[in-house]
């Protein structure tokens, strides 16, 4: 493996992405949107190759429309409407073009639960009041959780967590990886001054449904025949390759902060 070639690129996803984090709300909501649309084209690829048919269309426009409900703070009644409406529409282009065949439907309406309901929460996520702190704790305490996950796994990795689905990963390396996320906690409620047990406990759920949220992610890709989403970035994979835990990790992390925040629905 070239250092230079996973080092570089992974230095600027991080620049870029809490770039595009910090600058504005308009460039959180657009950040995210972005990376739903890239997951659409993506997926439609890997099911592509797995001779699976799905609209990107109807997936595109759901995550457009459902970043403009999130622009004008539409209630979360809406956002709901949204999602049941592309089921819906999913359902209905089967229905309507019988040629398409059922598979097509539930292809479409996997996607629409997975990856792209958890898309659109962190879509709402992102304009809320509460975007720092969901997304600071969310996403490092994740990062800190995959960094010494793969390092934990590597020197002390012996019991397989999921051999099938995932060969390398190990529950001693996913331990290391929930106790980096626990550190990463309690570093940031030092650094910021946030209720030390919130940060504490929101990066360690977060980083938790991260991990399985790769395991669905690396899961996928076995049963669609492919090693990586993407090829955009050298030695990184795809956007979906990268989004795989935070999809998870996000959206827990906003809920679990429910529990701390009075007033966040």
């Amino acid at each position: 493996m070239d250092i230079k070639k996973r080092f570089l690129p992974a230095v600027l996803i991080v620049v870029v992405t809490f770039g595009c984090i910090l600058l504005s709300r308009f460039t959180r909501v657009m950040f995210f949107l972005a990376m739903a649309v890239a997951s659409a084209y993506e997926l439609r690829q890997v099911l592509e190759h797995a001779d699976m048919s799905v609209s990107a269309v109807l997936l595109t426009v759901y995550a457009a429309i459902q970043t403009v409900l999130c622009g004008v703070n539409a209630s979360p009644a809406w956002m709901v409407a949204l999602y049941l409406l592309a089921v819906f529409a999913a359902l209905l282009r089967t229905v309507i073009k019988p040629s398409l065949g059922a598979r097509t439907a539930v292809n479409e309406l996997f996607l629409l639960a997975w990856p792209f309901g958890f898309y659109a929460v962190i879509l709402y996520a992102a304009a809320s009041a509460i975007w720092l702190p969901v997304l600071v704790l969310g996403v490092l305490g994740t990062w800190a959780c995959d960094c010494m996950a793969l390092i934990g796994g590597k020197y002390l990795g012996v019991h397989k967590m999921a051999p099938v689905v995932s060969p390398h990963k190990t529950w001693e390396g996913a331990i290391c990886g929930g106790l980096a996320a626990i550190v990463a906690g309690m570093l940031i409620s030092g650094i910021l001054g946030w209720n030390f047990w919130m940060c504490v406990c929101v990066s360690f759920v977060a980083s938790c449904f991260g991990q399985v949220g790769d395991l669905a992610a690396s899961l996928f890709k076995r049963m669609a025949g492919v090693k990586d989403y993407g090829n955009l970035m050298p030695e990184h994979g795809g956007i979906m390759d990268k989004m795989d835990s935070l999809l998870f990790a996000i959206p827990a992390a906003y809920f679990m902060l429910a529990l701390f925040i009075p007033g966040v629905f």
